[in-house]
C-alpha cells in the first residue's frame, strides 16, 4: 500500500528544476539525449544523470535503436499532475486566494 512516505518520496522528483525542464521537453517529442541537451541547456553529465534517476522512477521510459537511445515519458498521467500544479500556482498569483 502506498503511504505518505513513498508519495513525498516520489513528489521529491519534482524538485530538481533540471528534471522539470527534462520531462517538459519530453512532454511532446521523444528526444535523444543531445536533443534534450539542446532544449534544456543543461550539460550533457548533469541530463544523464537525471535520466537515469527519472528512468529508475518510471516517469521516463526509453527505446534503443541501434546506438540512438530515445526517451520518453512512461506515464503521461505525470504531465496531467504538473499541469495541476502549474494551475494552481498560477490561480495564487493571480490572487484567487484569501489571506
Amino acid at each position: 500500500m502506498i503511504d505518505e512516505k513513498d508519495i513525498a518520496e516520489f513528489f521529491k522528483l519534482f524538485s530538481n528544476d533540471g528534471r522539470l525542464k527534462i520531462i517538459s521537453s519530453l512532454a511532446t517529442d521523444n528526444l535523444t539525449v543531445n536533443e534534450i541537451v539542446e532544449r534544456t541547456k543543461l550539460s550533457q553529465s548533469l541530463v544523464s544523470q537525471q535520466l537515469k534517476l527519472l528512468k529508475n522512477a518510471r516517469i521516463l521510459t526509453n527505446e534503443k535503436i541501434g546506438k540512438t537511445v530515445t526517451y520518453s515519458i512512461y506515464d503521461r498521467h505525470i504531465l496531467h499532475l504538473l499541469k495541476d500544479v502549474a494551475e494552481h500556482l498560477d490561480e495564487q498569483e493571480g490572487g484567487n486566494h484569501e489571506s
